[in-house]
């Protein structure tokens, strides 16, 4: 993803984080429905803030290589 402009990078960056943040609240609020406690809910949200990051710089990473 480096060989592109700035201009262009920055708002992908910024559409994975808040797919991210998404993600996670959905999974918080999916844990606490299902009656665990909040630190469970709160690793269960950041494992899957992490993973969906990882995926969307993964998935925007290829599409540039091509």
């Amino acid at each position: 993803m480096s060989n592109l402009p700035v201009v262009t990078r920055v708002p992908w960056l910024l559409v994975s984080a808040l797919v991210s943040v998404i993600t996670a609240l959905l999974a918080f609020m999916l844990k606490r429905s299902a009656g665990t406690d909040r630190h469970s809910a709160v690793l269960a949200a950041g494992a899957a803030f992490a993973s969906c990051m990882l995926l969307c710089l993964a998935v925007l990473s290829a599409a540039v290589s091509g």
